[in-house]
């Protein structure tokens, strides 16, 4: 692991919780590093997955097809970001969904085994699992509370707030289908939006 990702990987680790240098170390010593270019699949549905996953640099998003085989995303994945754990995003060790690039990204992976085996085995470790877990619901939480109660402006609005930025470097499809509402109406509201 080059220096500059061994620096991007402590970070998100310490962005879920503080550990003890030598469960920080063993972490860093169990996590491989890769590059995937924009538009790879990190994860497909009924694939098999054995990996939890670290997020250093890029932009992924989870998603699954509808009816009609269009892609439907569900949730989008930045840079010093934990993805969905394991356990979440798996049955019988095979993706219930896909995780695909939106841009070039940087990733630690760590085999699943592995980290329950430290998870199990130091305190601080298992504290950070909890911490990731946590925000892994409250984000779930928050997001199916806004698609059932807000108005498509104001989940644009709340998808703003919560990733800024976000709108100019991904897709608009892609935002309009994570929004729930057609590529028209989507680039309706920025209009309307800009207007203000």
């Amino acid at each position: 692991m080059a220096p500059d990702e061994r620096d991007l990987l402590i970070a998100t680790i310490g962005n879920y919780a503080g550990l003890k240098p030598a469960s920080l170390a063993l972490m860093l010593d169990h996590c491989s590093v890769r590059t995937l270019p924009k538009e790879a699949h990190l994860s497909r549905i009924g694939k098999p997955d054995s990996m939890e996953y670290f997020l250093l640099e890029g932009v992924l998003h989870r998603y699954v097809d509808n009816e009609l085989g269009d892609p439907v995303s569900t949730g989008f994945y930045l840079g010093k970001m934990v993805l969905t754990p394991h356990f979440a995003r798996t049955i019988a060790g095979k993706s219930i969904f896909n995780v695909q690039a939106l841009t070039a990204f940087v990733l630690a992976e760590m085999p699943v085994k592995v980290r329950d085996s430290l998870r199990y085995s130091y305190q601080d470790i298992q504290g950070f699992g909890l911490k990731v877990d946590e925000q892994e619901l409250l984000t779930s939480l928050s997001g199916d509370m806004a698609h059932r109660s807000l108005g498509a402006k104001d989940r644009l609005l709340a998808f703003r707030d919560k990733y800024p930025n976000l709108e100019n470097l991904i897709p608009h499809s892609i935002i309009a289908s994570y929004l729930g509402i057609t590529p028209v109406s989507f680039s309706r509201l920025r209009k309307e939006l800009a207007g203000k």
